[in-house]
């Protein structure tokens, strides 16, 4: 995509490219949700990711790449338990904590909630997305 993207253009491309299994997360797909998700992200003020996974280990990194690509630092010491059957991760980069929980569901991939503090800012939930997409 090379086109200058609007909000609806975004909002579109993440509906129709959300959920994709890695079948058809093609890389081009991969592109344009990453294209999508970077102007999104621009035009909020901070995110809030959630992570449904297999394994805690998986969940944490696949939170890493994201958190590098959208540069926020993690906190070194998680103190997150170990789960090997599904687990739901969501870290809010604003308080820097975790919350973490069993996750007995079908999805796996990662959710991004974009939130604003202002009125002209960009607000709202895509997802789910591959979990090594960055």
């Amino acid at each position: 995509m090379s086109n200058i993207l609007t909000i609806a253009d975004a909002e579109r491309i993440l509906w129709e490219l959300s959920d994709l299994d890695p079948e058809t997360a093609t890389s081009e797909r991969r592109s344009q949700i990453r294209e999508a998700l970077d102007y999104l992200t621009k035009q909020a003020d901070y995110h809030i990711f959630g992570i449904c996974a297999d394994t805690t280990q998986e969940a944490l990194q696949s939170l890493l790449r994201y958190a590098a690509h959208f540069r926020y630092e993690l906190p070194e010491n998680n103190d997150l338990t170990a789960i090997t059957d599904g687990v739901y991760l969501k870290y809010n980069p604003r308080n820097r904590r975790y919350y973490l929980d069993n996750y007995k569901g079908a999805y796996r991939g990662v959710l991004l909630s974009l939130h604003t503090d202002f009125t002209d800012g960009y607000s709202g939930t895509h997802g789910h997305f591959p979990l090594d997409l960055f």
